[in-house]
């Protein structure tokens, strides 16, 4: 028996040696990359099992090291670079793409079968320099059907010339384009996040789920809507992804986000609560990093209008105020109205007698007017513009208000508007049109499609006869184009979430005010020196006396004047435009 006891104890120290033998990591954090039978190696796991995992392979053990995220980085050497000889799965028959600094301006190189393909000219062995984001794709055997997404996870391993001070505490930098700035943890603004009691919403998240949706790295970067075919699965997407769908459930976060008593064993502390939150906290503000990056190089987030890009302003505001970061708040508060899904689809209408009107839904350079009229009652499965916005500003666009994108997006719109309620710090940092939306929601809860009061004549008779334009800028007057569509909405909201529609139920009314128990409603805070690039931020400070744009008894910083001069400029251009 003695001896079976020892054979047993010698397996089993035999078996252990070989799963750290065959680990493909990094020793220590930072640490040095280690190795396999088969050499250095670097592996991210996919949930959905081994032949999805992506496995990164190295000449020879360089130093290396994990993000917050959990990501890895990898040090160059002395000559500058380091070596990757191999990713796997192998790109093969237009699947697997690899590629370096992607631009969302270029076609995408993952998989052929999503369209807007262009091949990868990334090859092995590839000497990678410092600054390369080197972003690898593991495709599915079908696309398509049930299963949109044509992949099933995506990775990126960041190549540097230093680790970071401390990487467990540092954002992995944006993985599109050649910025490469870096934010710490140290930065995270956590006082702005609410403590609302969670005893209103049966269906609010759990924290493995918030965890697990903000867990993977997400490829959700490029201008076209093909985007919407291509991030896998393994993100939080799930196998139908469209970024309006991810922009739904991701409200769900946020939401949670601002709950109390989430840690494992409540009742919570705050500080408890803080730390449950940090590590969802982390991959959502990575979310917005990169979403920021990606717009700072030019990429548009329209995506065609619809809601192919829903959500992707809501992910960058977040981040941006999160991290009190200047540099993206500047920019934040630049962003063109057409470039995002958000800001493009809700704007300030006007009454029948010219005074401003109700918040509006509608999607600019849709179409011509002469388009417009003719979708105007179509049925929606046979219009041609579906989200094109009232020429004269008096309703809803589309062909029939409350129907197609504008009912599968209102859900959405509706969940961030409360979070700009419960978050003040959000609606604040939210440019352009923060208060439309806010009013939008309120309205899409109570009453639906607006279509009425309109004083436009009905699609009758000769088109600029009867109906149609006036030949001044205006409409042929009449008795309204579609009322019957007022207070309407095509079928169920089928982007509605349980936990969503909860937290409205119960905190929408106290919001308004901010007196919900629990919310947090300061201002945002003082814009600091720290910044991208320049280390760990306090990431706690609350101080009311530098709260807003240029205001407090102390003298404002270089950077905090350049940022309200910017913002100052966009004001003014904004006005200009409209």
């Amino acid at each position: 028996m003695r001896i079976v006891v020892l054979l047993l104890g010698f397996l089993a120290t035999l078996a252990s040696s070989r799963r750290v033998e065959a680990a493909c990591g990094c020793s220590a954090n930072p640490g040095t990359i280690t190795s396999d039978a088969t050499g250095a190696c670097i592996t991210y796991a996919s949930p959905a099992g081994t032949a999805y995992d992506i496995t990164y392979r190295f000449d020879k053990a360089y130093a290396c090291g994990q993000y917050a995220t959990g990501e890895y980085f990898v040090v160059v050497d002395s000559g500058g670079h380091a070596v990757i000889t191999s990713i796997s799965p192998a790109m093969s028959g237009g699947q697997n793409g690899a590629a370096v600094n992607p631009s969302g301006k270029d076609r995408q190189p993952w998989d052929q079968r999503a369209g807007d393909y262009a091949a990868p000219t990334l090859t092995f062995p590839h000497s990678g320099a410092a600054g390369e984001s080197v972003v690898k794709y593991a495709s599915k055997p079908t696309c398509g059907g049930a299963s949109k997404s044509c992949g099933q996870a995506a990775a990126v391993v960041t190549l540097v010339s230093a680790a970071p001070a401390d990487p467990a505490n540092t954002f992995r930098p944006p993985y599109v384009g050649t910025y490469k700035p870096t934010f710490t943890v140290g930065q995270l603004q956590t006082q702005l996040l609410g403590r609302l009691d969670g005893g209103c919403c049966s269906d609010k998240l759990t924290r493995a789920r918030a965890e697990k949706q903000t867990r993977y790295f997400r490829l959700n970067y490029v201008t076209s809507s093909t985007s919407n075919d291509v991030f896998p699965p393994d993100d939080g997407s799930g196998n139908w992804p469209w970024t309006t769908d991810l922009w739904s459930q991701d409200t769900n976060v946020v939401e949670w986000l601002n709950l109390a008593n989430v840690c494992d064993s409540p009742p919570c502390t705050e500080e408890q609560d803080r730390q449950a939150k940090l590590q969802t906290l982390i991959g959502f503000v990575q979310v917005g990093i990169d979403t920021w990056a990606g717009n700072k190089m030019g990429t548009s987030f329209e995506r065609g209008g619809g809601g192919n890009g829903g959500g992707m302003l809501f992910w960058y505001v977040f981040a941006a105020t999160m991290l009190d970061s200047p540099e993206m708040l500047t920019d934040l508060a630049l962003i063109e109205e057409g470039h995002f899904f958000e800001t493009e689809s809700y704007y300030r209408g006007k009454t029948p007698g010219g005074a401003p009107g109700p918040a509006l839904w509608g999607q600019l350079a849709q179409g011509t007017e002469r388009n417009y009229w003719d979708n105007l009652g179509q049925d929606p499965a046979a219009q041609l513009y579906r989200t094109i916005r009232d020429p004269y500003g008096f309703i809803d666009g589309g062909g029939i208000p409350g129907t197609s994108y504008q009912e599968n997006t209102s859900r959405p719109t509706v969940y961030t508007a409360l979070i700009m309620q419960l978050m003040p710090s959000v609606k604040a940092n939210w440019p352009i049109n923060g208060d439309v939306i806010v009013e939008y929601a309120e309205r899409w809860m109570a009453h639906k499609a607006h279509a009425v009061p309109d004083p436009c004549a009905p699609k009758q008779g000769t088109y600029g006869v009867d109906y149609g334009p006036d030949g001044n800028g205006g409409c042929i007057l009449g008795t309204g184009r579609i009322a019957q569509a007022d207070g309407t909405q095509a079928g169920v909201s089928d982007r509605a979430q349980a936990f969503g529609d909860q937290m409205w139920d119960a905190f929408h009314a106290c919001a308004v005010t901010c007196t919900c128990p629990g919310q947090v409603c300061t201002a945002p805070p003082g814009h600091g020196d720290d910044d991208a690039g320049a280390g760990g931020g306090s990431g706690g400070g609350d101080d009311s006396s530098n709260s807003g744009c240029c205001q407090g008894s102390r003298a404002p910083s270089p950077v905090s004047i350049f940022m309200c001069a910017a913002v100052l400029v966009a004001i003014v251009r904004r006005r200009r435009r409209s």
